[in-house]
């Protein structure tokens, strides 16, 4: 669970978009009694701006400019929630880059989905993906339909992949969400009936002759193992599970129009480019959801 010296860091430029961050990182660092840092990203000129540097006299107006919307910011959540510690930082640079580097050591990052350089029509902006391309923690994508991650549903949606590794990241954030919120569980498997075709197919020429209703019930026994862990680190939550048939992508849509957070995972890449890589359903889920959507990195 939180700790008083965990950190939420969040995205904020005056638009709309980024003040329902705000009130989703504010209801976040609250339930985890962490310290919120509002970070307002900022250049000092415009690239077309014929200069080699920024004059002092500019850069002060340019720095004072940009702390003040940052305090801006902290004004507009405190006023939600009036006790959270929470800190202005106005840092000039590209804002993915300045909200990656300020998220650094952070246990969570809260982004809007769109900033105030996007299309009327865009779904998901260019900082968001970038931020999501390249976080070290989970992301909150505050998107959906204007929620701010208040209890309207009483319930967490996890979606899952048994066969992925990640699984159990995917769960434990999900679990410690629902308990943060005092709400219930609900871990989703999306039963593709390609991927079942395909399955048995597989099975049959491996001579192992499974029927579609053994695949089923190993699916089924499997889901119930992981479930019952996650509820034995949160026995006081309601837990449950579901295999729904379908189209991941679709299904998961439809269970983001009754929960107050969807949580998603994505594998986490090492090396020189370091960060999460989006897979397909959270790349629909963080279009399409109705609810804020976290993305958490495993492997």
């Amino acid at each position: 669970m939180g700790s008083v010296n965990s950190t939420v860091v969040v995205g904020y430029d005056r638009s709309a978009p980024s003040q329902q961050a705000l009130l989703v990182a504010g209801r976040e660092a609250s339930l985890r009694h962490a310290v919120l840092t509002v970070v307002h990203a900022y250049h000092y000129a415009r690239p077309t701006t014929p200069m080699f540097f920024t004059p002092p006299r500019l850069q002060d107006v340019y720095d004072k400019a940009a702390k003040k919307i940052a305090e801006e910011g902290v004004d507009y959540v405190r006023a939600r929630y009036p006790d959270l510690e929470a800190r202005p930082v106005a840092e000039a640079g590209p804002a993915a880059h300045v909200l990656l580097t300020a998220g650094k050591e952070a246990a969570l990052l809260v982004v809007g989905n769109r900033g105030r350089g996007g299309f009327a029509g865009l779904l998901l902006g260019s900082v968001s993906i970038r931020v999501l391309g390249g976080a070290s923690c989970p992301v909150i994508v505050a998107g959906g339909d204007g929620r701010d991650g208040a209890a309207a549903y009483d319930r967490v949606v996890a979606a899952l992949d048994i066969d992925e590794p990640g699984c159990a990241d995917v769960l434990a954030f999900a679990s410690d969400e629902a308990a943060y919120r005092h709400v219930d569980l609900v871990a989703v498997y999306v039963s593709e009936d390609e991927e079942r075709w395909v399955m048995e197919q597989n099975l049959v020429a491996a001579g192992l002759m499974k029927s579609s209703a053994e695949v089923a019930a190993d699916i089924e026994e499997r889901l119930t193992v992981a479930v019952l862990h996650a509820h034995a680190q949160h026995p006081e939550i309601k837990t449950s599970h579901q295999v729904v048939a379908g189209t991941t992508g679709k299904v998961l849509t439809e269970e983001s129009s009754r929960a107050d957070l969807v949580v998603v995972g994505a594998h986490r890449r090492h090396g020189e480019h370091a960060g999460l890589r989006i897979g397909p359903v959270a790349t629909t889920l963080l279009h399409h959801a109705h609810c804020p959507v976290a993305v958490v990195p495993h492997g």
